[in-house]
């Protein structure tokens, strides 16, 4: 997954077209993300876990808070400022 690139995401009400903001990997987990907002709707960023050798390129929801909080503090250093993900 690289930065700018799009991908069609299937979601309970269609498909969503996404544009991907930045990835990151956490060493403490050993997992990584992918930041992402919707190419029409841009105002809300969204993160989720992926495995990079998932050829299906599944990607998890992320809601503990200790994870959500290392990702935050990620994007306030990568610049990307966001009251919650």
């Amino acid at each position: 997954m690289n930065e700018n690139e799009t991908f069609i995401l299937d979601t309970d009400t269609g498909s969503e077209e996404c544009r991907i903001i930045t990835t990151m990997f956490s060493e403490t987990r050993k997992k990584y993300y992918v930041i992402y907002e919707y190419v029409e709707n841009p105002s809300d960023i969204f993160v989720s876990s992926y495995d990079p050798t998932d050829e299906e390129g599944i990607l998890e929801d992320v809601a503990a808070e200790d994870e959500l909080k290392e990702i935050t503090e990620f994007l306030e250093e990568y610049g990307v400022f966001q009251d919650e993900i």
